[in-house]
């Protein structure tokens, strides 16, 4: 297996507004020829969408006060100030625990600063208010990758997209965990074209991610022929 850089890093990418302003995370090896090949998870700040509830999130609304300091924190994550961000995205989830936004980016936050377990419960709490929120599963799949459990990150990837099949970097980073970590690279080249097709960057960034894939499945299949 081609040796790849497997650390972690970020980008910014546009994601669903829930419950309050929501910024989803940053969380990105490559051959010499190759874009890098890591995980990439939802963007942490890329402007303030508007306000929208959930359906779980019905009436009433945080409170003005609470929505500003929600936006503050929401600020401060985007200008790298975690330290601002967490107290008082804590607050809020322990102030308004119905609502998903506080404690999604309290789990985004942890989450890049390296404090799995806290990230993994904030998730998962998410979930058990919106158990279909693509940025939670999202999250918590690359947060389970990130520790080894590659079969429980595999569920969820799986359970995400069955819900949402047009996730774009849920096929990515699940054909990532196929290729890197369960050397599975027929369902990897799968997940990387559909990445490809539903991702304006996604067919520059794979082209040689799938045509690697292709060659070390057609050898396989050279060498599984001679062996007969």
């Amino acid at each position: 297996m081609p040796n790849r850089n497997r650390g972690s890093g970020c980008s910014m990418r546009c994601v669903r507004p829930i419950a309050g302003l929501l910024f989803c995370s940053l969380v990105l090896a490559g051959c010499a020829n190759q874009a890098p090949r890591r995980d990439l998870a939802s963007p942490a700040t890329a402007g303030s969408p508007p306000l929208e509830k959930t359906e779980r999130e019905s009436a009433p609304e945080l409170p003005e006060q609470a929505r500003l300091q929600l936006s503050q924190a929401l600020i401060a994550m985007r200008d790298s100030r975690d330290e601002e961000a967490e107290p008082l995205l804590r607050a809020l989830a322990d102030e308004f625990p119905g609502f998903v936004s506080p404690r999604l980016n309290l789990g985004i936050l942890l989450l890049r600063g390296n404090q799995a377990e806290a990230a993994e419960t904030a998730l998962r709490q998410v979930l058990q208010i919106d158990a279909e929120n693509s940025v939670a599963q999202h999250q918590l799949a690359i947060l389970l990758r990130r520790q080894g459990r590659f079969q429980e990150a595999l569920t969820v990837y799986r359970k995400l997209l069955n819900g949402k099949p047009d996730h774009a970097l849920a096929h990515r980073n699940l054909g990532i965990l196929y290729d890197l970590y369960l050397d599975e690279p027929r369902q990897a080249l799968a997940h990387y074209q559909q990445f490809a097709e539903l991702s304006a960057d996604g067919k520059q960034e794979t082209k040689m991610w799938i045509m690697e894939l292709k060659r070390r499945i057609g050898t396989g299949e050279k060498l599984a022929a001679g062996a007969k």
